[in-house]
C-alpha cells in the first residue's frame, strides 16, 4: 500500500517511538519535499526529525507550486498539507496520513481516503505491530497531543479496547 503523509503523524509517532509503524505498515510511504524540509530542516528540534532524515523507507516527491490544486489548497491549509493533498490527488495512493481537521475534510471532499495518527495505530494493532492502543493514547496525551474524549473513546471501541456504552 501506498501512502502520502503530511508532518502530522510523523511528528505523533515518533512522540511516542513507533516512526517505525509506518514502514511496517506500507509499502511506500510519499513525503513531500515541503514536509521533509518542515520537520527536518525547519524544525531539526521536532520529534522524528533526526529519524526520517535518515529513513530510507520514504520518497521524498517534490511539488508543483504553481500546480492550481496546490494554490487552491494552500489557500485554506499550511504548505505541508497542501503539498500532501495535491501530491494525493495526482499520484492517487492508497491512503493520506493527516491528524489536521480541515487537511483531512479537504482530501475527503477531493474522495482521498484519509487516516490519522490514531488509525494508524488500530490498523498496527490489527496487524499485530503493537499490542494495545489504550497506552499509546495516553502517552500521546502526556506528550501534549490533545485528543477529544469522544475520539479516544471511539477509537478504542474501534480497536476491540472498551465496549459499546461502557
Amino acid at each position: 500500500m501506498i501512502v502520502v503523509s503530511d508532518a502530522g503523524p510523523v511528528i505523533h509517532l515518533s512522540l511516542v517511538r513507533l516512526l517505525r509503524l509506518l514502514p511496517a505498515l506500507y509499502q511506500r510511504v510519499l513525503i513531500p519535499d515541503l514536509v521533509y524540509r518542515e520537520i527536518v530542516v525547519d524544525g531539526d528540534t521536532l520529534p522524528g526529525s533526526a529519524e526520517l532524515r535518515e529513513a530510507t523507507w520514504t520518497d521524498v516527491v517534490s511539488h508543483d507550486p504553481g500546480a492550481p490544486l496546490f494554490q487552491l489548497l494552500r489557500a485554506q491549509l499550511d504548505p505541508g498539507e497542501a503539498a500532501a493533498i495535491s501530491l494525493a490527488a495526482e499520484r492517487k495512493p492508497a491512503v493520506v496520513l493527516s491528524d489536521d481537521r480541515a487537511a483531512r475534510l479537504t482530501a475527503e471532499q477531493l474522495g482521498l481516503t484519509v487516516r490519522g495518527t490514531l488509525g494508524i495505530l488500530i490498523e498496527a494493532k490489527r496487524r499485530g505491530e503493537i499490542a494495545a492502543v489504550a497506552p499509546i493514547v495516553t502517552e500521546l496525551r502526556e506528550q501534549g497531543v490533545w485528543l477529544s474524549d469522544t475520539l479516544v473513546l471511539r477509537v478504542l471501541e474501534e480497536a476491540g479496547e472498551r465496549g459499546p456504552g461502557s
